[in-house]
């Protein structure tokens, strides 16, 4: 759908990366050995891609735990991430899910404030490999030797469940990340950071407005599990890259009650390879589509169901809000309607009759004018897909797969063609994908 000249500085910069020989990155950490701080403790040696090359994951402390921060240097922005549930949505009748999904509008009109130091919000569902570990785990807690013996025929049945279920299942993570803009919230970060720094006074302004977030998702129906530690966060980076490390990371968990995820320095990948069309990671490769189109008719509003409940490969969906100012969105609504009247006056004038699609849009900036003045937010958005396989024949289908449910959705999904690392950083918790 781009232009020549779009396309130009695509293909431009994918070529000089492989003359260069960039477009393959292997990291320095395993060669950098382990360097020990004063209190004796291992220095992690962190090496981060190229698309991630700006970020750095700081511990913010918070009511007395330690929430994860990543911070973009390059965007000035800092962002922290809510593991989140919403259980039976696809089981409610269509008016309670008109409901919760007004609910949802609530919130991001909660943060279209003038003066709020939010610049976006993102939500992530993904799939992931199921644990195979996970109800072993609970049937050894569970079990009562003395009521039910292990030669049982329904003891027996119930082992067979479990040996078979996990490497036919797919756990469902939703993630819920808010990011603020260091630039925009400036006066806040210096009163709030004082002799700490920018860093703390930035990460006490998100982890505030991370608050208020939980409790108006929580009136919303929406149950928030928690915001995510640093080790939490880390794993839920390194399981994007590489799916099939979170049963190990889980089962590292299981063995250590006290394992806080994993360390920083291992969220990232040990080797890397973009291509035209796909992006490999260690053991996976992906691919990243952007939703070039959404529904143009009326839906309800379980419309995803195909995307979120019946495509169960490896995937992750991303969807980055940015809300805009009332003042903002007022204004540019009013200019929208002053330049329809004068270019309508002026077609009149000229002896052109308006179109069906030019009395479309008008209606459209009409319609959106009488949405603001009801008190709606408006907000600018974009959303992305990832498909993540173990071989390129095995992403080849899944990614047929993918297309087809997006279709029965109404979506239209364009392959990032050039841009496969660039565009899969927008389906990790970074509120990426918005200029």
């Amino acid at each position: 759908g781009r232009s020549a000249e779009e396309w130009l500085p695509i293909v431009g910069r994918h070529v000089s990366r492989r003359l260069r020989g960039r477009h393959i990155q292997l990291s320095p950490a395993p060669r950098a050995g382990v360097r020990t701080t004063t209190d004796g403790r291992p220095e992690p040696i962190t090496a981060l891609p190229e698309a991630a090359r700006d970020l750095e994951l700081l511990a913010a402390p918070f009511q007395g735990e330690t929430v994860g921060v990543i911070k973009d240097r390059r965007a000035h922005a800092y962002t922290a991430v809510l593991a989140v549930r919403v259980t039976s949505f696809g089981l409610l009748d269509r008016a309670e899910q008109e409901s919760r999904q007004a609910g949802w509008g609530g919130v991001l009109s909660g943060l279209a404030r003038e003066g709020s130091p939010v610049s976006r919000i993102q939500w992530v569902e993904r799939t992931v490999p199921a644990d195979g570990d996970e109800v072993g785990r609970y049937l050894g807690e569970a079990w009562d030797h003395d009521t039910v013996a292990i030669d049982s025929l329904a003891m027996q049945s119930y082992l067979e469940l479990t040996s078979s279920a996990p490497a036919a299942t797919r756990d469902h993570e939703l993630f819920v990340c808010l990011q603020i803009d260091a630039k925009r919230a400036w006066r806040q970060i210096k009163r709030t950071g004082g002799k700490q720094g920018a860093d703390a006074g930035a990460c006490s302004v998100l982890l505030r407005e991370l608050e208020g977030l939980a409790d108006h998702l929580t009136a919303a129906d929406v149950r928030v599990v928690g915001a995510l530690r640093p080790g939490m966060l880390a794993a839920t980076v390194r399981v994007s890259f590489d799916p099939w490390t979170r049963p190990g990371i889980a089962r590292l968990a299981a063995a250590d009650r006290d394992r806080d995820g994993i360390d920083e320095a291992a969220a990232w990948p040990v080797g890397a390879e973009t291509s035209w069309s796909v992006y490999r990671t260690d053991g996976a490769v992906h691919a990243t589509y952007w939703i070039a189109s959404w529904p143009r008719i009326d839906v309800g509003a379980a419309f995803l169901s195909p995307l979120l409940l019946h495509a169960q490969m490896v995937r992750a969906i991303a969807v980055t809000i940015e809300p805009v100012s009332p003042l903002k969105a007022i204004r540019e609504v009013e200019a929208a309607r002053t330049s329809d009247v004068a270019d309508r006056e002026l077609r009149g004038r000229m002896g052109f009759i308006e179109t069906a699609r030019r009395k479309r849009q008008t209606e459209a900036v009409a319609r959106r004018e009488e949405e603001l003045a009801d008190g709606h937010a408006a907000v600018r958005f974009a959303g992305y897909v990832t498909v993540s396989a173990r071989t390129l024949d095995e992403l080849e289908r899944h990614c047929s797969e993918i297309e087809h449910a997006a279709q029965m959705a109404r979506l239209e999904l364009l392959r990032l063609y050039g841009q496969q690392e660039q565009g899969f950083t927008y389906t990790l918790p970074l509120c990426r994908g918005l200029r």
